[in-house]
């Protein structure tokens, strides 16, 4: 039977009807009124500090050595991030410990690892040595592609685990590996096959080069001019460079005659050297089938047999016999691995003997491995050539042996007693006077209280539950850490709780080992709480500690990870990225010359010297010869047109006129926004209050890192809210840079400041991508968004435009819908605009008078003001001036007219959009302010103008005498 403590309740409103007796609808109808309750007691209950009645709660200190005792077997109460917890205090406690720790999802390696690593007091995993082992994703006898990638992250582990020396004084091999489930009954290369083609090389020590680039072939390495990927290497004289399948990045050996100079990592894209300089590296196999004569010959042999016995036409199986011998990746190759070798191994063959190996959810890991081998029994092939289950599955018996039961201590929240089921089910079950209890707690009940209070308590609330719990946790004697993701999200937290009197600080490190076991330094004792930098992905409470860890998520919500961008300070590399793609033949342009033809490169004697030079043709057969250090001057053609562009003349003067019309249009198009700015400074628009809590809090929940650029662009949009200038600003960036981001916290600031927000994009499904995005960014703040677009039925579209009419919409999120007559604003104080270049130019007539919202009354008394405009993602043109406003378009220097043009000057817009990669792409729109004439069509990106308005507005103006 299990060992369970009260159910306890599992919903917000269940706890508040079991404390308070009151039914939903009474919690509803208190929620709903404009008084907050006196004692937050009554919505918000503390989470209790004590364990149950009847639970004696166990230090992590004593269940550190009754582990080394071995006098547990099971530790019961351990919420999620208790469990990681519990390992590292395990591991603090000596050096030398190595930890197996298996969990029931591959998907939870990473985040355990990390947690693990975190709580070790490093920033990650890799620093922590600890590796991951996710397994195969499908089992051998789907007929799917070989996934290289999945192979060499297989490969990362296997290498540094078949080198651990049990007798080593120092620790070799990976001190923590995470493993999902699935893997452990599943065969894999033999250790025997990966500990000899496995190399470590060690600086300042001899070392054949010709025996290193015979072990790298051997290894299973891709032999390339340069490494660009993970299992390749390339030779060039004394230095040799590889990218071993652990690594991060490649590495070059440097030798001189036999000896190993210096072993330095270098960027794969740049192809440049770090500062850094490593010890030693190994030199693991990047392939699982090793092509090596012996293992080719074995599989040539064995795959032939099993054709023959099943009469496999002789086309076939000499075609299956070619593919599997040159290691080709054809659908189905991964069940093919046993051809290789004599017999596969589990990973349990790869360990050392002295680990102690920790099962996550015992229970889930059962099921896992069952559910692993039934999908390998069911994907068995009926007619298609392949080896039995017994090459790949591990038998049941043999992997029970390898897990001992001396060794093996499952971590969970209940402790399932009882007599063991048959089979792996014995690992699932507790024995009764091995089993400890942590009594350890989660904070689920902080993210129910935080949602809750920020959509009904109002401004500034959202923080209330925190810091009630914090306070709550203070008084009972528990020190308080809170884990933010990076430093600066930590100072974001410290300036959101220090007005509400809590003394919080920010230490720049990971959470240190030693607290675990109640070593906290004096100085943080008088603190009410600790801000550690690290990613934890849950939190815990350890009632015997005297422990709280609170996680960011659990106080902002959920939030994803992403590799930090870097940026490259060489001022050459946009050329290089061009001439690494540029062929004989290609278009150039040089910055003095123009446009040439580049005829390849050649190499001359230059005095004592030989230099490389780029060649580059021009009109009547000169030639340019132009030294590899001035690469910086020259770029590949890239025009918009189909047809080849003009070569210039060597020494001609039909690119210095080209230049010199570029300058003198540059100028024009200075002088004329020059203008522009200088009326919309004197124009004055409504400033949006300055940040509040609320914001802080909002931008606190973004589930990213802001990367510099994007910060940039934040804050300038935020100052430009503030101000009672109208705002005109263009955000550019790749795709994936955040730019949404940029219109979602300017959008929230202005619908909390009482305003309405219309976001217009170009189709049915940005437009509901949008909504969504929109609806879970802010979904725990009261404000309404919806959506208005041909996915809306009648019905619904009549209620939106109702709702936005009377100011109950704050957000409105459609396509081309929004243009419509029918859609009046109360209030618009931010207009979005996503890729703008989409929308025709009667479509962006309309956005000089706010999507014609309005109300000529309020206009005309002076209290109307006209919104923030944001244009989002694409190129931003100027719409075509109105023939019959062009003398005022002229004297107002903007292309909008008229009192339209009046209001546009006042409302300013903000644009972002993609950076443009070929500048000489299709034309370019003309500047604000160009002169108007009906001699030429107005540029409208490539739509059609609708030919009889125009000609009607040509009459008209001829009629009135407004235009020659």
């Amino acid at each position: 039977m299990a060992k369970q403590p009260a159910p306890a309740p599992t919903t917000f409103s269940a706890r508040f009807a079991e404390l308070s007796g009151k039914d939903d609808d009474e919690l509803r109808a208190l929620l709903a009124s404009d008084e907050a309750p006196e004692n937050d007691d009554a919505l918000d209950p503390m989470p209790a500090v004590l364990p149950a009645e009847g639970t004696t709660a166990t230090r992590l200190a004593d269940l550190t050595k009754k582990i080394d005792a071995g006098a547990v077997g099971y530790v019961a109460g351990t919420v999620a991030g208790a469990r990681a917890a519990v390992v590292a205090a395990w591991l603090s406690s000596a050096p030398m410990k190595r930890a197996v720790v298996v969990v029931p999802d591959g998907d939870e390696c990473k985040r355990v690892a990390d947690d693990i690593a975190q709580l070790l007091g490093f920033h990650d995993s890799s620093a922590a040595n600890i590796a991951c082992f996710v397994g195969w994703e499908s089992s051998p006898y789907a007929e799917a592609s070989p996934d290289r990638k999945a192979a060499l992250a297989r490969l990362a582990v296997l290498g540094p685990l078949s080198t651990v020396d049990r007798s080593a004084a120092t620790q070799t091999g990976p001190r923590v590996l995470v493993v999902a489930a699935a893997a452990l009954v599943r065969k894999t290369i033999p250790r025997s096959v990966v500990a000899k083609h496995t190399l470590r090389v060690t600086a300042e020590e001899e070392l054949d080069r010709d025996a290193l680039i015979g072990h790298l072939v051997d290894a299973g390495y891709v032999r390339a001019p340069i490494v660009e990927d993970p299992g390749s290497f390339a030779v060039r004289g004394s230095l040799v460079d590889a990218w071993p399948p652990q690594a991060d990045r490649p590495v070059r050996i440097e030798l001189y005659g036999d000896l190993i100079v210096s072993i330095k990592p270098f960027e794969a894209e740049e192809q440049k050297t770090t500062e850094v300089t490593i010890p030693e590296i190994l030199l693991g196999p990047a392939r699982e089938g090793l092509l090596a004569k012996e293992f080719v010959e074995r599989a040539k042999d064995r795959v032939t047999a099993l054709g023959d016995a099943i009469d496999l036409p002789t086309s076939k199986l000499r075609a299956l016999v070619d593919d599997v011998c040159n290691g080709r990746a054809f659908f189905g190759a991964d069940g093919f691995l046993p051809a290789y070798y004599p017999a596969l191994e589990p990973l349990t063959a790869y360990l050392a003997g002295d680990e102690k190996i920790f099962l996550f959810e015992p229970p889930g890991c059962v099921r896992a491995m069952n559910d692993a081998l039934e999908e390998m029994r069911r994907d068995l092939p009926a007619t298609r050539i392949h080896f039995l289950p017994d090459a790949f599955a591990v038998d049941e018996e043999a992997l029970l042996a390898a897990l001992p039961e001396a060794r093996r201590v499952g971590v969970d929240r209940l402790a399932l007693l009882g007599a063991p089921e048959p089979g792996l089910g014995a690992l699932a079950y507790a024995d009764e006077a091995r089993t400890v209890d942590l009594a350890a707690r989660d904070h689920d009940d902080l993210e129910r209280a935080g949602k809750a209070a920020r959509q009904q308590r109002g401004r500034g609330a959202g923080l209330n539950p925190l810091i009630r719990r914090i306070r709550h946790f203070k008084e009972h004697g528990f020190t308080v850490f809170l884990a933010a993701r990076a430093e600066v999200q930590g100072e974001r937290l410290v300036a959101l709780l220090r007005p509400h009197g809590v003394n919080v600080k920010v230490v720049g490190k990971p959470f240190a080992a030693g607290w675990l076991h109640n070593a906290v330094e004096p100085a943080y004792r008088s603190l009410d709480a600790l801000i550690v930098t690290g990613p934890l992905a849950r939190g815990f409470l350890l009632p015997a500690d005297g422990i709280a860890v609170i996680t960011e998520e659990e106080i902002f919500g959920a939030r994803a990870r992403r590799a930090p961008r870097t940026k490259t300070k060489d001022v050459t590399r946009p050329f290089l990225e061009d001439l690494r793609a540029l062929a004989v033949g290609d278009f150039v342009v040089h910055v003095d010359h123009g446009i040439g033809r580049y005829r390849g490169l050649v190499h001359q004697d230059v005095g004592d010297h030989i230099v490389d030079l780029l060649v580059v043709e021009y009109s009547g057969g000169d030639k340019l010869y132009l030294p590899s250090y001035r690469l910086n001057q020259i770029q590949k053609y890239a025009g918009g047109e189909s047809a080849d562009p003009k070569i210039d003349r060597l020494g001609g003067q039909t690119f210095a006129k080209t230049k010199a019309k570029v300058r003198k249009a540059v100028r024009e198009m200075a002088d004329e926004l020059l203008r522009l700015y200088a009326e919309r400074e004197a124009a004055v628009g409504e400033a949006i209050p300055a940040v509040d809590e609320d914001y802080r809090t909002f931008e606190a929940t973004f589930p990213f890192e802001e990367t510099v650029d994007q910060a940039q662009a934040i804050g300038a949009v935020n100052k430009d809210l503030e101000s009672e200038k109208p705002m005109d600003r263009l955000v550019c960036g790749d795709v994936g840079f955040g730019k949404t981001e940029v219109a979602i916290r300017a959008a929230f600031r202005v619908a909390m400041a009482g305003r309405q927000v219309a976001v217009l994009c170009p189709t049915t499904v940005l437009a509901q991508q949008h909504f969504r995005t929109f609806e879970s960014r802010m979904g725990g703040y009261p404000i309404k968004i919806r959506a208005l677009s041909r996915f809306q039925t009648a019905k619904e579209q009549a209620e939106v435009l109702r709702e936005v009419k009377e100011g109950r919409c704050d957000i409105v999120i459609g396509t081309h819908r929004l243009l419509s007559k029918d859609l009046h604003f109360k209030h618009l104080g931010l207009l979005v605009v996503d890729e703008e270049q989409r929308f025709g130019v009667t479509h962006l007539r309309r956005r000089a008078h706010p999507l014609g919202d309005a109300d000529p009354a309020n206009a005309a008394n002076g209290d109307w003001r006209p919104p923030r405009s944001f244009v989002d993602h694409d190129a931003a043109v100027g719409p075509s001036c109105r023939s019959d406003d062009c003398h005022q378009v002229r004297r107002a220097g903007d292309p909008r007219g008229g009192r339209a043009g009046a209001v546009a000057r006042r409302a300013g817009f903000l644009r972002l959009q993609p950076r443009r990669r070929d500048p000489r792409a299709g034309r370019s729109p003309p500047g604000l302010g160009a002169k108007c004439t009906h001699r030429r069509r107005p540029w409208s990106n490539g739509e059609d103008v609708d030919q009889d308005r125009d000609t009607n507005n040509r009459r008209r103006d001829r009629q009135r005498g407004k235009c020659p």
